[in-house]
């Protein structure tokens, strides 16, 4: 009989567990829901002894007026009965299947019949199962129901999981466990290879879980309100480990409310810890693929920038951040098109957004341009854009690189500037070069020229003094003479245009110097030209050829008149200056130091760049046959550059042309007034030494010397001068030109015959001296130079003054010594 009532009762224990699970410990089941799962049982069929199921829920005396209207709403006749004052209510809410023999079970108060409060009492307590009248109270757990359940209810879903997973229960009270036939053999294990204790189940969890498992556990135990839950390893009968998730409730409590009976589930987890695993070593892998592009980003010459669908920055790297002057944190988030792009270009910067976001195409994609962006201060940054678009669900993403091109830009810049320079260089190197030429040919035809125009002026002063009374024969000899002039005027520009011009400077105030040429000025200009000198106070002193400089005011005020037919002013500047390294370089042959600053402007008719570039070049001009020989800015040109200062042209065709000079400050004194206009010398009766040769030329001056007076001597070169004087010949003066062939020089000759007769005078002539006597064209201290051709009363005037300055010789010093 006990072993009968045994089974009947591990019969009701198998349905009560299987009831538990359905609830897991909640009774907030819906009626339609319960009654689907007592259908699924087959009472009648599988357990004949059951003639239903219930579910009852202990209400407390405060909450009974709440708890009745609950269950009316599904049971409109619902009442707890029967009615009285008790200390807790137990009232049935659900019974199934719901029939004719069970009509008033909802609403009673199961803990209203002695007996069967007793029976519940003493289950509850003791953790075992109890019996009284014809219901059975039991506290186990659930057989595994899982195929009996139906897949459309959530409710029976939930159920059907719960029931087959594998099922235990724990009495906390007496130790004892249960294990369902499923929770064994998800590990592997037949029905009796696990004993139902504590220590077994300890020995099955892996030993990395076992001390967090009972940790868990006995939480769980010490806590009031918490239910079981936990995931760990458990070892299988084969030797490898499942992953195990254990969910479970507290079912009865003891009177302090900790747990007594616990019901709970094993689900096995292993394959989704195997997918969690592989979900997080494909999360660990792209997050480390995202830092190494962070890093390669962060670390990329070129800012990188992504836009989302709606045109927002979602990306802006570090180079980003030092480009454009925004941090991530300001830039992320914020509108592209207002942060960095110009507001010309935003219509068009939108509008290609929208394309490509909506497309992914666009004119920009795949190519690199430069476009101009903005920075933060303000300042347009060149950059060098490349643009990419990406799929995403709600649109194409663009991502962009960028780079500053700025250095780049100023390097093309300044190697446009540097090319430009060289081209100038270039070009003012060639101009100079063909300068150069023509200087040199120019330098050679004015030596033959000026002894061809010394024989016609020397012979024609000599007819002009011993024809005197002849008076048409007067006229005809000033007419060669003027042509003469004209002819040693042009000579002489050729040479001062070639630079070989021998100059003879000295200091002076060149303000003084525009003074007293103001009645030439003004005669040269006319009465229709004003003129205008601005100086500055305090002006220095310049180191220049006095006779040369006036030819150069002369010539570029003639020059300015011409270019103002109908009048104008000139207006002559004069100021100190000091030119830095900079600007020397802009000047080209200028070194750094102090200069004055001519300026001569007119209000004419200006130049082209065309005509300026052929200004100083000899016999250019633009004036009419036979109003100009071009040569004016051409001496002017050459004498500037002989003398150490630079020239140059300033003018537009319509709008005046202004030529500047700089020359070189000197800090000495200017030197006094000039030595006045040469007048007519009567000769002397000293000995003369003429050294030419050239015989028509020394004919020349020796006929002229003759007629003053002189006792003159003559050789056609050096050898035979100095083989008169080593064979005894005396003088007083030696007369020699400059360029001269032979093996003795004219500088040989010199410094020989002042060896031979100390104190002995000497007077250089020639018409070009091709660099001898003249250091940077300037003629030595010391010597005395008579250009050719030169007139009677020049050469008159250069004899006296040269023997007026000789040194007498000792007395003891005789002819021929030292030779």
């Amino acid at each position: 009989m006990e072993r009968r009532i045994g089974q009947r009762m591990a019969t009701y224990e198998q349905v009560q567990r299987g009831t538990q699970a359905f609830l897991l410990g909640s009774m907030q089941v819906g009626r339609e829901d319960f009654r689907a799962y007592i259908a699924s049982l087959k009472l009648d069929e599988t357990y004949p002894g059951i003639q239903g199921i219930a579910l009852v829920e202990l209400v407390a005396p405060a909450r009974l007026d709440a708890h009745t209207a609950e269950r009316r709403r599904e049971s409109p006749g619902y009442t707890v009965h029967p009615l009285g004052e008790r200390p807790v209510f137990s009232a049935i809410t659900h019974i199934e299947p719901f029939t004719g023999l069970n009509l008033r079970a909802l609403g009673f108060d199961m803990l209203s019949d002695p007996a069967r409060r007793q029976a519940m009492e003493r289950a509850r307590d003791s953790g075992r199962a109890a019996a009284s009248g014809k219901v059975r109270l039991i506290m186990a757990l659930a057989a595994d129901m899982t195929q009996q359940l139906s897949a459309s209810e959530f409710r029976w879903k939930y159920a059907l999981e719960g029931a087959g997973d594998g099922v235990w229960d724990w009495n906390g009270g007496t130790g004892d466990i249960v294990h369902s036939r499923r929770w064994k053999e998800m590990l592997g294990y037949g029905a009796d290879e696990i004993e139902p204790t504590n220590p077994a189940f300890e020995a099955l969890i892996h030993d990395e879980d076992r001390a967090r498992v009972l940790a868990t556990l006995n939480a769980y135990v010490e806590s009031t309100d918490q239910a079981y839950e936990c995931q760990f390893r458990l070892r299988c009968k084969n030797g490898t480990w499942r992953w195990i998730r254990a969910r479970a409730m507290a079912v009865t409590r003891d009177a302090d409310g900790h747990p007594l009976r616990t019901i709970g589930t094993h689900t096995d987890i292993t394959r989704a810890k195997a997918d969690e695993r592989t979900l997080l070593e494909a999360n660990a892998r792209l997050a480390a693929e995202q830092h190494r592009v962070s890093v390669i980003l962060d670390h990329s010459h070129d800012a990188f920038v992504a836009v989302s669908a709606d045109g927002r920055i979602t990306d802006w790297n570090a180079k980003a951040e030092a480009m454009f002057g925004w941090p991530a944190a300001a830039a992320i988030g914020h509108d592209l098109a207002e942060l960095i792009i110009p507001p010309e270009l935003r219509p068009a910067h939108n509008a290609g957004i929208a394309r490509m976001v909506a497309s992914g195409t666009g004119t920009v994609i795949r190519n690199v341009f430069e476009v101009n962006a903005l920075h933060r201060d303000g300042r347009r940054v060149p950059v060098e854009l490349a643009i990419a678009g990406f799929p995403q669900a709600s649109g194409f993403v663009v991502s962009a690189f960028m780079r500053d091109v700025s250095g780049r830009k100023h390097a093309e810049q300044l190697e446009v500037e540097r090319s430009r320079a060289l081209e100038d260089a270039r070009q003012a190197l060639q101009h100079a070069q063909k300068l150069e030429a023509v200087g040199k040919l120019t330098g050679g035809v004015a030596h033959d020229f000026n002894n061809v125009l010394h024989v016609i002026g020397g012979n024609v002063q000599l007819l002009q003094l011993s024809k005197r009374d002849d008076a048409r024969l007067q006229k005809r000899l000033h007419s060669m003479q003027s042509a003469v002039d004209r002819g040693a005027k042009l000579a002489s520009q050729l040479l001062a245009f070639a630079r070989r011009q021998p100059l003879q400077p000295v200091v002076l105030n060149p303000l003084q110097i525009l003074r007293t040429m103001d009645d030439l000025l003004q005669r040269a200009l006319g009465a229709s030209v004003r003129i205008r000198i601005e100086a500055d106070d305090g002006l220095w002193n310049t180191l220049v050829d006095p006779g040369q400089w006036e030819n150069v005011v002369i010539n570029l005020a003639i020059n300015a008149r011409d270019a103002m037919p109908g009048g104008g002013v000139l207006t002559i500047g004069l100021r100190n200056d000091r030119i830095d390294a900079g600007e020397a370089g802009a000047l080209i042959d200028l070194a750094p130091g102090g200069y004055i600053r001519f300026s001569f402007a007119d209000t004419g008719q200006g130049m082209d760049g065309e005509v300026i570039a052929h200004a100083f070049e000899p016999f250019f001009t633009t004036k009419p046959v036979g109003q100009g020989t071009g040569l004016g800015l051409s001496m002017a040109y050459g004498f500037v550059k002989q003398s150490g200062g630079h020239i140059a042209l300033e003018s537009e065709a319509g709008k005046g042309t202004t030529v500047l000079i700089y020359l070189p400050r000197s800090a000495e004194r200017a030197a006094g007034k000039l030595a006045a206009p040469e007048q007519d010398v009567v000769g002397g009766g000293e000995t003369i030494l003429v050294v030419e040769d050239d015989a028509e030329v020394r004919a020349t001056a020796v006929a002229t010397l003759n007629e003053l007076g002189y006792c003159v001597l003559e050789a056609h070169d050096g050898a035979s001068a100095l083989a008169m004087i080593r064979n005894g010949a005396w003088i007083d003066l030696l007369f020699t030109d400059v360029v001269m062939p032979g093996p003795v020089s004219s500088i040989e000759l010199v410094s020989l015959v002042q060896q031979a007769l100390p104190g002995v005078a000497v007077l250089y002539t020639s018409g070009y001296t091709r660099d001898a006597l003249t250091t940077g064209g300037r003629v030595d201290e010391g010597v005395r130079l008579l250009g050719k051709p030169y007139r009677r009363a020049q050469l008159a005037q250069q004899v006296r003054d040269a023997l007026a300055g000789r040194i007498t010789a000792p007395e003891t010093l005789t002819t021929g010594s030292g030779l």
